[in-house]
């Protein structure tokens, strides 16, 4: 009996389309562009980052925003700093809900241990622009980032 309907296509009707980013070492004490956010506004229904490289030893933070190319363009926080001290090859951060919302970044056990488990936070909107990720020093380290969405507005695309 073949398979009707494929992996990817079901990966598409449950979560939508996803964009991979290959790994990127981190931004040196700086905000960088993680994806960019074209022809509207998108519904984020999952964003996963994933430790390629070792990120350093001492004090290395990451935090995700929006810098929005309509509007007032104002940018504004899509997740909390949070610190990756030492963390390893597999190692999981994702955006986590808090008070039902998504402000902070959560950093998970790494694939290697037992109990290994991501749960992204609810879906939310990212209007054109950028989403942005942010390091509060320059660190060696790499990471993978995995996002799902859905478009709003017709066009609306995400590289």
């Amino acid at each position: 009996m073949s398979n009707i309907v494929q992996g990817p296509q079901l990966r598409q009707l449950a979560r939508g389309i996803a964009v991979v980013k290959a790994a990127q070492t981190l931004p040196q004490t700086a905000t960088a562009a993680l994806y960019t956010v074209t022809g509207g506004a998108i519904l984020v229904t999952g964003l996963i980052g994933v430790v390629t490289t070792a990120i350093a030893a001492s004090d290395p933070v990451l935090s995700l925003g929006t810098a929005p190319t309509v509007g007032t363009a104002q940018t504004s926080g899509l997740a909390t700093t949070t610190v990756l001290t030492s963390a390893e090859a597999g190692t999981l951060v994702t955006v986590a809900d808090s008070a039902g919302l998504p402000t902070a970044l959560a950093v998970m056990a790494t694939a290697a241990k037992a109990g290994a488990v991501v749960f992204p936070a609810k879906p939310f909107v990212v209007s054109a622009g950028t989403i942005t990720w942010t390091t509060g020093a320059s660190k060696t380290g790499a990471m993978k980032w995995y996002l799902t969405y859905l478009p709003l507005d017709d066009g609306a695309a995400v590289s």
